[in-house]
């Protein structure tokens, strides 16, 4: 490790911190004699995590920051505790035949090859925080288990409360000082979310603990549980990070806050809703970089792709994107949005609640407690000169009147329909009371869409298709291979699911002369499905069973995620 004086001259030279940041930070070295780094790191001049980056550079290593990847018991029993005390080393993560230790210093060539022969494996050492490395191999020498960041965050808050009562929440409980011993809890599970890729936090309370679970690829998965007397200091502190009143617990609330991870700032809407045990929070990550993709980055197949964007580049039309809630409406319609969007077209949206900012294009939100609907909102923007149009759902018989009235006069509208796939969202529409005459001129095309999770490639295992399978492909038309199919199993990678991200599955019906003059006759959704079946239509189920056969997903997520008729 480089002197303290040489520390400081190397964050300096990167401007990690100023040179009076540094002159202050010496000066209280001299009087409390604690070293250089800890001292920038409490005054809030530099960050645990640059600082170790940093360092890490300096020497030509790979930071590991144990508190978020603490290290994985298949690695620590590598190397015997004797060793590891006077080495100062900590095995972390097994990568095969490599073993990733952590050091706290720059090792010497004898250290790494005594790692390598206790081992028997060949070594890769990873620079991690010297406090923070030296607690965690005094923990395994003492026999204790090697605690998560959490789990020391939860000590730490249990030890600062003392006696307080516990009882439950107070008045002199509602200011930020009040709530420190949970501000570590607090930032590690929202630290813990956003590199898991999670979409959602739930904080439930319960009679004696409270559960804080994920939702991970679309399902909610334990995390852990946090003691009951830290609940309503958790409350709290969540209600002062989104300027919500602290004192109100008998109604429902909703917030936001702005949550600073490295060089990136991530938007969570926060919402509060009065329960038996206590306030149930639940926390929505908006992540502009897992929201913000290319067409390319959705999951199209290259057919689909190219009737999509044929679809969306018309100059004007209806264009709907159907599928429940959270089947990934939003994220096509604004990468359609950042497809068509140039210099010389105005894009406007209105959306119920804007959930992410797209640079150059005008949103506004619906705000119906001012009689600020879709549908009014809708007509105010037709008074901006708009080419392209986002509504973010058509709810009601106005909003689809006003989106087709809209698409009829020259402009180009996107916009999203709760039903369960393509051919519904016609009878829908009628069901409205939109004429089917006008439906017929405006509407351009229809998607459905479902996103179902794709397999771990770490872990994920070949099986061979039973002839129920068999028969279900031969159902919905999709030719079988000799390949075999893939089935989940779960590892430390994907956190025991056996799947990581996932990918959109579609079905997109084309609007074509025969198809209009269908909606025109009222005809029924057998003799618009039996038109468009011999095109170039693909039917969601046949979309979801080819994900099967390339190995992108199981045929146990589709048929869970996708609605097959019984054979």
């Amino acid at each position: 490790m480089p002197t303290e004086s040489q520390l400081g001259e190397i964050l300096a030279a990167r401007r990690l911190i100023t040179q009076e940041q540094l002159q202050q930070a010496d000066q209280l070295v001299g009087t409390t004699r604690r070293k250089l780094g800890q001292i920038l790191i409490d005054q809030g001049y530099i960050s645990e995590e640059k600082l170790l980056h940093a360092l890490a550079a300096q020497h030509h290593m790979t930071p590991w920051m144990l508190e978020k990847d603490p290290p994985e018991m298949a690695a620590v029993h590598r190397i015997p505790i004797e060793a590891c005390v006077k080495y100062q080393m900590l095995p972390v993560q097994v990568r095969g035949d490599l073993l990733l230790v952590a050091y706290g210093n720059c090792p010497t060539y004898d250290v790494v090859e005594a790692a390598k022969a206790l081992s028997g494996m060949r070594v890769e050492p990873v620079l991690a925080s010297e406090e923070r490395l030296q607690l965690l191999i005094e923990d395994f020498a003492a026999g204790k288990p090697i605690r998560s960041g959490m789990e020391r965050h939860v000590a730490q808050a249990m030890s600062e409360m003392g006696t307080r009562d516990k009882s439950g929440p107070k008045a002199t409980d509602v200011t930020e000082e009040a709530t420190r011993p949970v501000i570590g809890i607090v930032n590690q599970i929202l630290a813990d979310a956003i590199r898991m890729h999670a979409s959602d936090i739930h904080v439930e309370p319960f009679e004696d603990k409270v559960e804080v679970r994920f939702r991970i690829d679309g399902q909610l998965i334990k995390l852990r549980e946090i003691p009951q007397e830290l609940h309503s200091m958790l409350v709290t502190r969540i209600k002062i990070m989104s300027e919500l009143d602290v004192v109100e617990y008998r109604a429902p609330q909703d917030g936001r806050m702005s949550v600073a991870l490295g060089r990136r700032s991530i938007d969570v809407r926060v919402s509060v809703l009065p329960n038996v045990h206590g306030q149930r929070i639940v926390l929505r990550i908006l992540d502009r970089q897992v929201a913000m993709k290319a067409l390319e980055e959705i999951g199209f197949t290259p057919s689909n792709l190219q009737i999509f964007r044929s679809l969306i580049h018309k100059p004007y039309g209806l264009f709907l994107v159907t599928g429940p809630t959270g089947s990934g409406k939003t994220t096509t319609l604004y990468s359609a949005l950042r497809e068509v969007q140039t210099s010389a077209n105005n894009v406007m949206t209105c959306e119920d609640p804007v959930e992410y900012e797209l640079p150059g294009i005008a949103q506004s939100q619906v705000n119906e407690k001012v009689g600020l609907t879709f549908a009014t909102q809708l007509r105010a923007i037709l008074r901006q000169d708009p080419d392209v149009i986002l509504v973010g759902e058509v709810r009601d018989s106005e909003t689809a009147t006003t989106a087709i009235r809209a698409a009829l006069t020259g402009h180009m509208v996107f916009s999203t329909l709760h039903c369960n796939d393509a051919l519904s969202a016609v009878p829908r529409l009628m069901d409205m009371g939109v004429e089917p005459s006008l439906l017929a001129t405006c509407l351009i095309g229809v998607q459905a869409q479902r996103l179902v999770r794709t397999l771990c490639p770490k872990c994920k295992a070949p099986r061979s298709l039973t002839d129920e399978e068999t028969r279900l492909f031969s159902r919905y038309r999709v030719p079988i291979s000799d390949e075999p199919v893939f089935t989940p199993v779960g590892c430390n990678q994907c956190y025991s699911t056996g799947y990581r991200g996932r990918v959109a599955v579609h079905e997109i019906i084309k609007v074509d002369r025969t198809v209009e003059s269908l909606i025109a006759q009222r005809a029924s959704m057998e003799v618009i499905g039996a038109h468009v079946d011999g095109t170039q239509y693909s039917t969601l189920q046949a979309d979801a069973l080819e994900r099967v056969l390339s190995g992108v997903t199981s045929l146990e997520e589709v048929r869970r995620v996708v609605y097959f008729d019984d054979l």
